[in-house]
């Protein structure tokens, strides 16, 4: 009896492991964002400056828990001037999901490391790796030059960008000033975001003039075409104040732009300005078709050691994501010194990072809908997987009565909430797209008669 209720038990727990995971797999590239912002300090011999970090919560390994499954990145921070260590510290950012569709949602973890120094050259290191697997892991140097800023006229901080800018609590994670500012590390935007930026003007009563002044922001693209402009008049209320404003990324094509904020007095001469370079990820209005001659001519390091087969095949995957004038181009090209050019250029017009996070997509769809010898990527769940990310929410139907299988997959923040609807139509053939709400994609409200009864 005891030997037949252990088999039970080692039975049960069998199933239990199995049903229930003990591990989730990370699906996209463990990769540390990072970005810096200068402001002026407590007294006139130190500056303030922020660290902002960030990583995708996908990119982490998770552990079962008590609670949930629990993950975290471990990371490491060292400042130097010249061989001095001037400042270390090691900490946890935890994550805890409290079940596994939560897991689809690809948000990133972010993070605000403030210091208080002295001016001077400074080098910063950050280490980060998976507390699950210290085997995936990543590392960035910056190179860390401190300011003061000036006492004798206007001046303005550093920008930061956020993905959002609200009122706050005092003493929250990224509270300053009233606000709650969300920074968004590495400055890249997609259509569905707004851009929101956040500055600082110093010594705006210095001199006698007390009339309005002028906050002027200029939007410029790759090539110094100016794509927006406005200004807003305020009153010197402040020796100091914050600049915050916000414009939507829908407006603007897929590129590199440089934000430019400027102050001018009320004769409409420049007291102060910042500048800063951000990026817009636009699938829907795509590349400005006057930025593709632009070239860097220097190919990126990882594409030197691809042959010519290796490159055609990474554009093959990028298929969704090309525009119709890159495929020409592409198509025009001869030899792989040109190959490895183009496809340089063609991941820097979408920003840090891009690269990394499409392919990782590809990865993922090739890993998890190839069907014969179409390739994930082909596939139309692979396809909404790479250009839309994890879905929010996967429901799934594999067998119900006289219905055809059946996946629903929700986004929440794409166009305020929209669905995609794929239907296993023949059996040992792939789910094929049916309906969706998505305005640009396939829509049929019939679906469910049409598509999926036997």
């Amino acid at each position: 009896m005891f030997s037949r209720l252990t088999l039970m038990v080692v039975g049960m727990l069998a199933i239990s492991s199995a049903v229930f995971p003990q591990v989730l797999r990370p699906t996209e590239t463990f990769r540390l964002m990072v970005d810096l912002a200068r402001f002026r300090g407590a007294d006139d011999s130190h500056a303030n400056l922020e660290l902002y970090y960030g990583f995708p919560r996908n990119g982490i390994t998770y552990s079962a828990d008590t609670a949930g499954f629990a993950g975290a990145a471990d990371i490491t921070l060292l400042l130097k001037q010249g061989d001095s260590t001037v400042y270390a510290d090691r900490w946890l950012v935890p994550h805890l999901l409290r079940d596994t569709s939560a897991s689809s949602m690809g948000m990133s973890l972010i993070g605000n490391y403030p210091f208080n120094l002295p001016p001077g050259e400074y080098q910063l290191k950050l280490i980060a790796r998976d507390r699950n697997d210290s085997k995936r892991l990543d590392t960035l140097q910056l190179r860390v030059p401190v300011r003061l800023f000036p006492t004798d006229r206007l001046a303005l901080s550093d920008v930061e960008f956020a993905s959002s800018i609200r009122q706050g609590v005092k003493g929250g994670t990224f509270y300053k000033n009233t606000l709650d500012v969300i920074p968004n590390v590495g400055g890249l935007f997609t259509e569905s975001q707004t851009c929101f930026y956040y500055a600082e003007a110093y010594n705006l009563l210095l001199t006698e003039d007390r009339s309005d002044y002028t906050v002027r922001l200029n939007v410029y693209d790759a090539v110094g075409k100016e794509i927006m402009s406005r200004e807003r008049t305020r009153k010197r209320v402040g020796e100091s104040t914050v600049l915050v404003d916000q414009f939507p990324a829908a407006k603007l094509r897929t590129g590199t732009y440089t934000l430019v904020i400027s102050l001018l007095d009320s004769a409409r001469k420049t007291m102060g300005s910042a500048a800063k370079k951000f990026f817009v990820l636009n699938r829907e209005l795509g590349i400005d078709s006057t930025l593709l001659s632009a070239s860097t001519g220097v190919p990126l390091a990882v594409y030197m050691s691809m042959d010519e087969s290796e490159l055609d095949r990474e554009f093959l995957w990028a298929r969704w994501e090309t525009l119709d004038a890159e495929k020409e181009q592409f198509a025009s090209l001869k030899g792989v010194e040109a190959k490895r050019k183009f496809l340089s250029d063609y991941w820097r017009r979408r920003g840090p990072g891009f690269r990394d996070e499409y392919l990782s997509r590809v990865a993922y769809a090739n890993a998890n809908f190839t069907m014969m010898s179409r390739q994930g990527y082909r596939t139309d769940r692979g396809r909404v997987r790479i250009v839309y990310g994890s879905p929010d929410d996967i429901e799934r139907h594999p067998n119900e009565g006289d219905s055809k299988p059946y996946e629903i997959w929700s986004y929440h923040n794409i166009q305020g909430g929209v669905i995609f609807v794929f239907v296993l139509r023949n059996e040992g053939g792939d789910y094929e797209l049916v309906h969706s709400t998505h305005r640009n994609e396939l829509h049929d409200e019939n679906w469910d008669r049409v598509g999926v009864t036997r």
